[in-house]
């Protein structure tokens, strides 16, 4: 588990007995595959050439990589250098990432295709496309304190937009939730 209990981090302070499992970051291509797929447009098709464009919706094992044109969001999620073998990929967790994720072009379309899958299809009322978000970006349901606040978010980033726009809020709010820890990290 992840939990920290404050009694055996007396005990084992630098975690060597393992009594927690700490949190661990994602790679920078499964970080950007799993909002390609939360959002609907992660194309599965296998095979075939790799292409370079930062906009491409396959998996990122089919980048084509080119040292002198990285992929910025790979790079800033520690993704291999190509231009030596390592053994073990470095593993940093800095502030540039967050900023990427709150301001990237690429996320911010993953969001919203993401809100337009929760409200079209099946979903009937705020409350099960709640239930779906969280389901699809975290693999579990919100808590009724995480429902609380998604339904005053929504409340309240509505009445920002002219004419009161559900739709722009349902995309900054799949927005927060793909910028989210939870959504990076296993823990």
């Amino acid at each position: 588990s992840g939990d920290v209990d404050e009694a055996r981090r007396r005990v084992d302070p630098e975690n060597r007995l393992w009594w927690h499992r700490p949190p661990l970051r994602l790679e920078a291509e499964v970080i950007r595959d799993a909002m390609l797929a939360v959002s609907g447009r992660l194309d599965r098709t296998l095979y075939g050439p790799g292409l370079r464009e930062e906009t491409m919706v396959r998996r990122s094992v089919y980048f084509f990589a080119k040292r002198s044109q990285l992929t910025p969001m790979l790079v800033q999620f520690d993704a291999p250098d190509t231009l030596q073998s390592v053994g073990r990929r470095m593993n940093t967790t800095v502030a540039p990432q967050a900023l990427l994720m709150l301001n990237n072009a690429q996320v911010r379309a993953c969001a919203r295709d993401f809100a337009e899958r929760l409200r079209s299809g099946v979903v009937r009322s705020r409350g099960e496309a709640l239930e779906l978000a969280y389901r699809l970006a975290f693999g579990r349901l919100p808590t009724p304190a995480e429902r609380q606040q998604a339904e005053h978010f929504l409340e309240t980033q509505a009445r920002t937009y002219p004419g009161r726009n559900e739709q722009a809020a349902w995309v900054d709010f799949c927005h927060v939730l793909l910028a989210l820890n939870e959504f990076v990290f296993v823990e």
